[in-house]
């Protein structure tokens, strides 16, 4: 472990830091911070030519990366990944891109906890094509209800879109029986699956999902910020509309000014100069978890889960605090202090225990379907997370009747 956390320079520094946040995103390890620092300072050239060495670097870099992203995920073919600014801008790119298979009263499936980046789109894409957007049932684990799911899929279900993994309740959609389940009663679904809370957690294999689009992002699995990833079936990306419109993507543009003709996949989705310190950096988050295996970051994680409840329960503190999650095996636990704004205890951890750990929505905010409340406190693990951090936050949460002490 003092390996793995020896990487993250933040993790060095003098003032220390309990990091719970990696919901939210996690840290960097140098190597992807060097890499980002190393393009900027060697090559820092502009793709799109190969009228120099530089340029063909950057080139070189980006096929590079698509291809080792496309084999993290067991993609068929490194042309169905697609780099976009994050996962927001590739869902909404999935959303406005398939609109034209939409018309009036056909229905998109989704669950009421998934993150606004994969709600918004679909609601903003059935308001201006008059279709309907219907929530599927979930358990009370948070994870969707399969046999509530063969009633919902009718001739008129057009999408099916869900978070791999929730990133309140953490559960862990089984994303093969989920696709088995819809491809039975209507083949032609398509199926669209947010797996940003998930990549760095959990394998992920869309051939074998049998799914059409997924969404990830870069930062949220040790790599740098502004990178996000948009992976579809070819013959699916090959027919959806760009969002954006720009440079390096088209082939020609009539004299006339009256039609133009984009480039192939997937550089149609990919107009205007890329994020290419960051597509390179991302080679090394890449790296660094395929160093460790995405199986063994899964197991340390779940002893992680495991060692926190264990002693949730010897502290007793669910006499105090509300968990919402705990029989969740994913690295995120959602809570609430009785009487305790979830503001104040997140601010309480940071002052006095240094631990960083977010309070609000988490950008879900149907999640109040399910545990009554709008708001609470979010603890997320990584792999440098180590339990001796964990008695310190159980340690916190003992005592978190002092709040008021720390606060004024």
């Amino acid at each position: 472990m003092n390996k793995i956390r020896k990487q993250f320079p933040i993790l060095t520094r003098e003032s220390k830091l309990i990091y719970f946040d990696n919901g939210a995103t996690t840290l960097k390890p140098k190597s992807v911070i060097e890499a980002e620092e190393y393009y900027l300072k060697t090559i820092s050239a502009n793709p799109h030519t190969n009228d120099y060495q530089i340029a063909y670097q950057a080139n070189e870099i980006i096929a590079q990366t698509r291809q080792q992203t496309a084999k993290f995920i067991n993609a068929a073919s490194c042309q169905e990944i697609v780099f976009t600014s994050g996962t927001t801008f590739a869902i909404n790119q999935i959303a406005q891109g398939i609109k034209k298979i939409l018309k009036p009263g056909d229905e998109i499936l989704t669950t009421s906890l998934e993150h606004s980046a994969n709600l918004l789109p679909w609601i903003v894409v059935a308001k201006q094509v008059q279709a309907k957007v219907k929530t599927l049932e979930l358990n009370s684990d948070g994870g969707i209800n399969l046999e509530a799911l063969k009633q919902k899929i009718t001739l008129q279900t057009k999408i099916v879109t869900f978070a791999h993994v929730s990133n309140t309740f953490g559960y862990e959609n089984n994303v093969l029986e989920i696709s088995k389940v819809i491809r039975k009663i209507n083949p032609n679904v398509i199926i669209v699956v947010d797996a940003a809370q998930s990549v760095a957690h959990t394998e992920i294999d869309v051939q074998k999902w049998d799914i059409d689009f997924l969404a990830f992002s870069a930062h949220k699995m040790y790599g740098p910020f502004g990178l996000g990833i948009l992976w579809g079936k070819m013959a699916l990306l090959d027919q959806l509309e760009p969002l954006l419109y720009g440079g390096g993507m088209s082939l020609t543009i009539d004299e006339n000014l009256e039609d133009y003709y984009l480039a192939t996949t997937p550089e149609k989705f990919e107009g205007g100069t890329p994020n290419i310190s960051a597509i390179y950096a991302f080679q090394k988050s890449l790296d660094f978890i395929e160093s460790i295996s995405i199986k063994e970051i899964k197991s340390y994680e779940k002893m992680l889960k495991h060692y926190f409840i264990d002693q949730v329960k010897q502290a007793n503190l669910q006499a105090k605090i509300d968990f919402y999650n705990l029989d969740s095996l994913s690295p995120i636990v959602i809570l609430n202090v009785k009487g305790i704004n979830p503001q104040d205890i997140a601010t309480f951890l940071d002052l006095k225990y240094h631990i960083a750990a977010r309070s609000g929505s988490h950008c879900a905010r149907r999640t109040v379907d399910l545990i009554n409340t709008k708001v609470s406190l979010r603890i997320s693990f990584a792999v440098y997370n180590t339990v001796e951090e964990i008695d310190v936050l159980i340690e916190a949460l003992k005592h978190t009747d002092e709040f008021l002490d720390v606060l004024f």
